[in-house]
């Protein structure tokens, strides 16, 4: 009986897996807009972009790449969450876009597991200081600047929208002038996040303005070569727990208002 019992549990698992990653609809490649709500995935790679502009949808590109290509119509912005609530994309591949991945005037949004070959900003959240903004989401994406361009002020930035959670991102190569930017995004949540192979030459890993109650928790940043990079700014009352800093020739640890546990190694001039 106990056998039968685990038999069916590890059943009943599988199908709720199943169905909470089914595709109701197979975009089209030339297709640039979901405008109802449903379960949506790519079967293919495409150089078209993608705007969301319907409440509850999720994309899922099944490690399918978006290519920018030029003179094409388009506004640069490979995925684009416009207005609306309640929209997930996950395992996304983008390539050369301005945008990667755009989260503007949008609640409760879920970025997950993307990758992108970023030559502008990897992945930004705009909102407009309401209510309905507030609680994205971005978990496990990476960011990566090894190809042509990088010259974004930021990889990852959230402006205008309070309580964003990004958590396990990781951002490399980086030659910009903020690693992860918050303007006017308070109660910020990042955990586990990784900025590799910084810009030596005057970047920094997180630049907070405007932006009270952040908590920063087991965050590494490490620069290519200590030179002139920072590690936080802007963090006079943020919780700053069991972060890693290396190579920076200021951490910012001292401006957090609650420190714990946290590991700097301090380039001296």
């Amino acid at each position: 009986m106990r056998i039968i019992l685990r038999t069916g549990l590890a059943l009943a698992g599988l199908i709720a897996a199943g169905s909470a990653f089914a595709c109701d609809t197979v975009l089209d490649p030339q297709q640039r807009f979901i405008d109802r709500p449903g379960k949506y995935c790519l079967n293919a790679n495409r150089d078209q972009p993608i705007a969301i502009l319907a409440d509850d949808v999720e994309l899922d590109c099944r490690g399918r790449t978006l290519t920018w290509k030029p003179n094409d119509g388009n506004d640069g912005v490979g995925l684009h969450l416009r207005r609306g609530d309640k929209a997930i994309v996950r395992n996304c591949r983008l390539q050369g876009w301005s945008y990667g991945i755009l989260v503007s005037e949008r609640g409760n949004a879920q970025v997950l597991n993307n990758t992108v070959y970023a030559n502008g900003v990897g992945i930004a959240v705009h909102g407009s200081e309401r209510p309905e903004d507030e609680n994205a989401r971005l978990i496990g994406n990476r960011v990566f600047y090894y190809t042509q361009g990088n010259g974004a002020d930021a990889a990852i930035e959230v402006q205008h929208a309070a309580k964003p959670v990004l958590t396990n991102n990781l951002i490399a190569g980086f030659r910009g002038r903020s690693a992860i930017l918050l303007d006017r995004a308070p109660d910020a949540q990042l955990t586990g996040n990784q900025m590799l192979d910084l810009n030596e030459g005057g970047s920094e890993a997180v630049r907070m303005e405007y932006s009270p109650r952040a908590k920063l928790v087991h965050n590494t940043a490490m620069l290519r070569r200590g030179v002139n990079g920072r590690g936080l700014v802007g963090a006079q009352d943020a919780t700053c727990i069991e972060n890693v800093f290396i190579n920076t020739v200021e951490s910012g640890f001292q401006s957090c208002s609650v420190r714990r546990y946290n590991v700097e190694q301090i380039v001296n001039d």
